[in-house]
């Protein structure tokens, strides 16, 4: 077995937890929010799924480690346990973080705690690899290193929220709020699907036949406001405000999310436009 079909196998297996559970959400119509709810067996299945097959699709394209053969294996069995012990935490009625309440619950925060950092040390060594030599085309290689840029810092800001919120959890304050209102995962999942992201930009730019140039002109603006978005996260996160209280600093910063945005909005509504009228010459043609 190739060392990234272990990951993207992983992976598979995860986003069919994700659809398992959301059908079963369905049926016992359990809670969504709160520390004890079908959203996060959901929502780490689907999500933990999609960035595992990501990454076994990008490892396939680098330059082969001698450590792949292990590191792999047990990167896509950590990811499985760590999911799976989420799952386990909301059968069994109980917060899956920062839940100190008995010692097997303790254990088991611990234990996952241990599993996302070999996972972030995976995730940092694939980024590493990444700005070497890709099997990629220049676009696309600008959007896998984009986007595995992004992915690090995005698990950075999830060891900031871990260690924060094990401070709040000592001082017995909730540990998913900064300040008065700053919502910890909001930053944290602003970036982490752009490894998602920009590859199906690019892959979707060159169904429209955009040329190549277009491409790394409106990746590059992609990139930039989704970099400016995170920066807009970060502002309202720290500043103690939820998502959308918006401060002048993070008023500033949406606009120029918004503004780098547009050229990528109006070159994918001039493709399609291009596509349409492409077609249309052709079915007028052919009659």
């Amino acid at each position: 077995m190739s060392h990234h079909r272990w990951i993207i196998g992983a992976g598979f297996v995860l986003i069919l937890s994700g659809l398992v559970h959301s059908l079963i959400g369905l049926g016992l119509s359990a809670a969504w929010e709160g520390a004890v709810s079908i959203r996060k067996p959901i929502l780490f299945g689907f999500s933990t799924g999609l960035t595992m097959i990501s990454l076994g699709w990008i490892q396939r394209g680098l330059r082969p480690a001698n450590y792949d053969a292990i590191v792999s294996p047990l990167f896509a069995i950590a990811m499985l346990i760590e999911v799976a012990l989420i799952s386990m935490q909301f059968w069994r009625g109980e917060a899956s973080h920062f839940n100190h309440s008995t010692p097997f619950n303790y254990s088991v925060d611990r234990v996952m705690t241990g599993l996302i950092s070999f996972a972030a040390i995976v995730i940092l060594d694939l980024t590493r690899r990444s700005f070497n030599l890709i099997q990629a085309k220049q676009e696309m290689q600008l959007a896998i290193r984009a986007g595995m840029a992004l992915l690090s810092i995005s698990c950075g800001i999830g060891f900031c929220i871990l260690f924060y919120g094990e401070h709040l959890v000592s001082l017995n304050e909730a540990p998913e709020k900064f300040g008065k209102a700053g919502v910890m995962k909001f930053p944290h999942g602003v970036v982490i699907h752009a490894i998602q992201l920009f590859p199906v930009l690019v892959w979707a730019m060159r169904k429209l036949n955009i040329r190549s140039e277009k491409r790394l002109e409106l990746l590059r603006f992609s990139i930039a406001s989704t970099t400016a978005f995170l920066i807009f996260s970060l502002v309202q996160t720290f500043s103690g405000r939820a998502r959308f209280d918006l401060s002048l600093a993070g008023a500033v910063a949406l606009i120029i999310t918004f503004l780098l945005c547009l050229p990528v909005i109006k070159g994918f509504l001039w493709a399609v436009q291009d596509e349409f009228r492409r077609w249309h010459r052709q079915s007028f043609n052919s009659m």
